[in-house]
């Protein structure tokens, strides 16, 4: 399967519940599920082939550190779960997320994150468990991320590293006040 076939796909379910209110893991899930059926059983293979890959791909440190902000804390099995979701979020957030983390404090569904204190629809498990169903495909642990390890707990760390995901995450540091 051809990468812009695979995100074909992607942004096809993705269509298929823009508008539903609380566009969450489960909705995309079902509509992937769907879309995932009317492909050839080769198809299938290609694509869960190629989200293993992505999923992979994303298996950074400083893509870990984003999802440890988001999520309020992470472990190494919701950022499987969260790679999902940003495959799910679509070939263009998929890049800027992969070429500055820090660039999700843009995404909308993150936003949403932050302001409903609601991860669902970024950290998506149903989405990696509809592909790893219908696609027959192994998902999860794919190794250690990569690049280079820092402490996510340190918030002033986190603050140089993700500046504008600490601020939605984390806040203003009370010495520096509102930069409203």
């Amino acid at each position: 399967m051809e990468l812009d076939e695979f995100w074909d796909v992607i942004d096809a379910a993705r269509a298929d519940v823009a508008g539903e209110i609380g566009q969450d893991g489960e909705a995309l899930a079902k509509a992937l599920t769907d879309r995932l059926g009317r492909l050839s059983p080769a198809g299938r293979t290609a694509f869960g082939q190629t989200f293993a890959q992505l999923s992979t791909q994303a298996l950074r440190w400083e893509v870990y550190a984003a999802a440890y902000l988001i999520g309020g804390g992470c472990d190494l099995d919701g950022f499987e779960d969260f790679r999902f979701g940003l495959i799910a979020t679509g070939k263009d957030w998929y890049a800027k997320a992969l070429a500055d983390p820090d660039a999700l404090a843009g995404n909308p569904v993150v936003a949403e994150a932050a302001e409903w204190d609601d991860d669902s629809a970024i950290f998506a498990e149903l989405v990696g468990d509809a592909v790893a169903e219908v696609c027959a495909v192994d998902l999860r642990k794919q190794g250690d991320p990569a690049g280079e390890r820092f402490d996510v707990d340190d918030d002033l760390i986190m603050r140089a590293r993700l500046p504008r995901l600490a601020a939605l995450f984390l806040g203003w540091p009370a010495n520096e006040g509102c930069r409203c």
